[in-house]
């Protein structure tokens, strides 16, 4: 199992295998959701938000996630994405 996000590794198995879904509940519950692209790990199937820059793995996204667990930038290219940074652990559409 990865200890942090590196970018390309799922952090809850440790895969790389990846491929794009569309979750749309994910995309409601998460304005950032709605705006980029998710890919699902092939060993467990954990989310990720694609960093709209190197296209890898941005920050694990899931039902219960807070605004804590987000990173302030890509652990591969260090780009930040505003509207993750910005987000306050609510939905935008209760």
């Amino acid at each position: 199992m990865a200890e942090e996000n590196d970018g390309k590794h799922c952090i809850a198995c440790g895969k790389d295998n990846f491929s794009i879904v569309h979750d749309e509940w994910m995309k409601r519950a998460f304005p950032f959701v709605e705006q980029g692209q998710l890919k699902m790990c092939a060993g467990c199937g954990a989310k990720y938000l694609v960093c709209e820059k190197c296209r890898n793995l941005y920050c694990r996204i899931h039902p219960a996630l807070e605004a804590w667990e987000l990173p302030d930038k890509c652990p591969s290219c260090g780009w930040i994405n505003k509207d993750v940074t910005t987000w306050d652990g609510t939905s935008a559409r209760h």
